[in-house]
């Protein structure tokens, strides 16, 4: 889901997810609580996702930055290099 707004998909619903409401609810809810997007308005005590109001906020770039694939390898890479250089 976060990847998903990074990337400019804030439109999303459970159906993207083939997830029922309540687990879709408690994941929006949990990544706002955490403080990961911001911006999410709330209607019929369900969080909504509308475009241009919920973002990414500093601290999920972070996140996504520290645990995409991308950055996994550079590290693994990194690594490998230092323990050459031994």
């Amino acid at each position: 889901m976060l990847k998903e707004i990074d990337n400019g998909n804030n439109n999303l619903t459970e159906n993207d997810f083939d997830v029922d409401s309540d687990v879709f609810d408690e994941a929006i809810s949990f990544l706002k609580r955490e403080g990961y997007l911001d911006g999410i308005f709330y209607a019929d005590n369900r969080p909504c996702l509308f475009e241009g109001t919920v973002y990414v906020t500093e601290k999920g770039e972070k996140y996504l930055s520290d645990n995409s694939k991308l950055s996994k390898t550079y590290n693994g890479l990194k690594e490998i290099r230092d323990w050459m250089k031994l």
